[in-house]
């Protein structure tokens, strides 16, 4: 039932759980809140506003629902009425604001980023993209928007943001290729593999207009022979015209190798560079597998976080030890073996205590081809420390230049002095 102690419901009309206000003889439901918003002329919560209610009428339904009297003296001040118009505007504003605060209670950030982690597993969406530009852009835009944002419908999208976005999409390509007979363009070509094993020959152009996507050819791996590779970017040059091209830029595998030369040889004004960020890549990788006493420490290295991640007992007390620093596991990636190593040098006391431990000794644990009395050797052993720290300093300066190469930016212009840097840090 309504209650009587808000006096302005003699202005509304109860009818068993539905509300009628008797200004413009609208229908609410679902409760009394809806008819004060629609009184107190309160833009959003999807509630139409009353039209014809008397400002008095108004200003005490807008009192009710949580309003201030020094918005009231504000609004009712102006009796220009595009100014009134402005302050209700307002007002509508900051209730809205200070209602879905009062709804939601204190600001609860883990809630909302409950919210984000349920969408993200129910969709299968990847993890990464919260860490793409356009989701932080769309989240800031929603922030700075207000409650009031409601989503677009799937329809809406598919008919006209989509199509819209496209158009543009088509105008920037449009764009840079028609920039091409100025400045000309690279050709930059890589393979890569996808979780099933596929492999994909990417081909993109790149210039100071920006950077498009070309085409991308599925290949099986008894295919990805030199002529086939030449025959591939071969018809790329070919589709946007050779004289828009200045330098080809491709992996330094040995099938590009050759197939960038032969690709020289058939357009001359060509200019072959070899990828910078395979380059330096391969460097990593020499030096973790080719200098002995490196390749001892990342062996050593990966031997103490196979030992901690083996079994729930030994993580759940390393993590005790660590505070639940974690360490880094061995990928594919070439710097990972030195992050694998940074992440085990940081937590260096920690390691130490923990071997010593009571509770360590306790365990009853070994990896295939690792013990637990192996482990504890390396950990306590002055000489791993001592060479590992030296690894890193190796490491590091090389790492430093791959992140600059591979990113999304031209970094051509930083590339000679970051590779000299490199240089006097490791000597």
């Amino acid at each position: 039932m309504v209650r009587k102690k808000d006096r302005f419901w003699r202005y509304v009309e109860d009818l068993d759980g539905r509300f009628k206000c008797n200004f413009c003889r609208r229908d609410f439901a679902g409760g009394a809140s809806r008819i004060k918003f629609h009184l107190a002329r309160v833009k959003g919560h999807a509630i139409d506003i009353c039209a014809n209610v008397p400002e008095d009428v108004q200003k005490k339904a807008y009192l009710v629902i949580g309003g201030t009297n020094k918005k009231l003296k504000s609004a009712s001040s102006s009796s220009n009425a595009k100014e009134s118009k402005t302050t209700s505007c307002s007002i509508s504003r900051d209730l809205c604001h200070a209602t879905n605060s009062k709804m939601c209670g204190k600001k609860d950030k883990s809630a909302v980023d409950k919210l984000l982690a349920r969408l993200l597993i129910v969709n299968n969406i990847s993890f990464d993209v919260v860490q793409t530009t356009s989701f932080i852009h769309f989240v800031q835009g929603v922030a700075d928007y207000g409650p009031e944002y409601k989503l677009p419908s799937n329809l809406t999208l598919q008919r006209k943001l989509i199509p819209n976005l496209k158009v543009k999409v088509e105008e920037y390509i449009r764009r840079i290729r028609n920039s091409w007979s100025v400045t000309g363009c690279t050709l930059m070509s890589c393979i890569w593999s996808d979780l099933d094993q596929r492999a994909f020959i990417n081909i993109n152009a790149k210039s100071p207009s920006g950077a498009i996507f070309l085409n991308s050819f599925e290949v099986s791996k008894d295919k990805i022979t030199t002529p086939y590779i030449k025959d591939i970017i071969s018809s790329v040059i070919e589709e946007i015209g050779s004289d828009n091209i200045v330098q080809l830029i491709i992996d330094n595998t040995t099938n590009f190798e050759f197939a960038g030369d032969m690709l020289i040889a058939k357009y001359p004004r060509l200019y072959k560079t070899r990828c910078a960020t395979y380059g330096i890549r391969l460097l990593l990788k020499d030096i973790c597998e080719e200098v002995d006493w490196v390749q001892k420490i990342i062996s050593d290295a990966k031997s103490i976080v196979s030992y901690m991640y083996m079994d729930s007992i030994i993580l759940s007390l390393m993590r005790e030890y660590t505070n639940h620093k974690e360490l880094k596991h061995l990928r594919t990636s070439r710097s990972s073996s030195c992050l694998m190593l940074q992440s085990i040098l940081n937590v260096r006391d920690e390691l130490q205590l923990l071997v010593a431990s009571s509770k360590w000794k306790e365990l009853n644990h070994n990896e295939k081809g690792i013990s637990k009395e192996v482990v504890a050797s390396i950990i306590q052993s002055t000489e791993f420390w001592g060479q590992g720290k030296e690894a890193l300093l190796v490491l590091e300066p090389l790492v430093r230049v791959l992140r600059l190469v591979d990113s999304d930016w031209s970094t051509a212009g930083y590339l000679y002095e970051a590779m000299e840097m490199a240089k006097e840090a490791i000597k």
